[in-house]
């Protein structure tokens, strides 16, 4: 009876053993480090490290600013009066960024003339009105509060010109590169010629 019991003892904690040492292994492999297999894809994907915001100039014969250099400048759409100008820059991120400016010719030199800005004005539920001073100037902003990605666009003035520049996208390292990008385009802004 004893020799039974003390095979039926053995045999219990080798079971024991065996189960603690595959449920140690079942653990490990969920919990441990993994080994991932690296696929080549045709469409790259940028990391913070990565995104590099060195700045590229823009020039043309109206307008003069500085963007990201990982940027491109798409052909513009066609347009009619009063917008007298298109530039439009994208950079294909996961989600994509998209830059538009429009330069219009507006006689009066007021903002309330310029329909894009009258409605934002109108809307502050939906849009946040915000001032930045660049080179001494107030130039207003508005962030598209609705958006939960960057969404925001500026209103410059020169004479009877203005400039709406819109920037939106969104990017897997959060808003900052945008917000960065919008801050170079505005700090290096320059009319071209006299207005």
């Amino acid at each position: 009876m004893i020799k039974n019991h003390k095979r039926l003892l053995i045999a219990a904690t080798m079971l024991f053993v065996v189960c603690v040492a595959v449920l140690i292994t079942i653990d490990k492999k969920l919990t441990g480090s993994t080994t991932a297999v690296v696929v080549s894809s045709p469409y790259p994907i940028t990391k913070l490290s990565t995104l590099n915001l060195i700045p590229k100039n823009y020039l043309d014969n109206l307008v003069s600013f500085n963007y990201p250099a990982i940027m491109s400048v798409n052909q513009p759409p066609k347009f009619s009066s009063p917008i007298i100008d298109i530039v439009s820059l994208a950079y294909p991120d996961i989600q994509g960024w998209l830059l538009t400016v429009q330069v219009l010719a507006i006689p009066s030199g007021n903002l309330y003339d310029n329909s894009s800005f009258q409605a934002r004005i109108v809307a502050p539920a939906t849009y946040q009105l915000t001032q930045t001073n660049i080179n001494g100037t107030s130039v207003p902003a508005f962030n598209d509060k609705t958006s939960s990605s960057y969404n925001v666009v500026s209103f410059l003035i020169s004479g009877g010109y203005q400039a709406t520049v819109s920037l939106t996208g969104n990017d897997p390292s959060g808003l900052t590169p945008l917000a960065s990008t919008m801050a170079m385009i505005l700090d290096s802004w320059q009319w071209q010629g006299a207005y």
